[in-house]
């Protein structure tokens, strides 16, 4: 029988020179999963809009692609919420990219949901 976890989260990256970033995390303990029911987006800034999508993506080195992503918004720093129903597996991450926000900002992607362990 598994147990399951009331999971609240979030994850922050400094904007670069471009106003990218990329965000990740992940389950840390082995066969813990998270099942993920929202996540949301934002900026300390927006200036610059951000186009911000979000994935579920094998950790380590690994490509963005289409294949991963869970959704996408283009008010990616003035805050957007992301509502997929998707779970993250061990050995997989919950990713958030930036592209074209605030340079030098802060850029938060938090998340909610649950987390089951065995």
């Amino acid at each position: 029988m598994s147990r399951s976890l009331a999971l609240n989260s979030s994850v922050q990256v400094k904007l670069n020179g471009s106003g990218n970033g990329i965000a990740q995390i992940g389950p840390a303990v082995p066969g813990l999963s998270w099942q993920i029911t929202g996540v949301y987006v934002s900026v300390v800034t927006n200036v610059a809009e951000a186009v911000c999508t979000v994935y579920a993506a094998p950790a380590g080195p690994f490509t963005l692609t289409a294949q991963y992503a869970i959704g996408a918004t283009v008010a990616g720093s003035t805050g957007d919420t992301i509502g997929p129903d998707v779970t993250v597996w061990p050995g997989q991450v919950l990713v958030a990219q930036w592209i074209g926000g605030d340079v030098g900002q802060v850029a938060t992607m938090s998340f909610w949901g649950t987390a089951a362990a065995p």
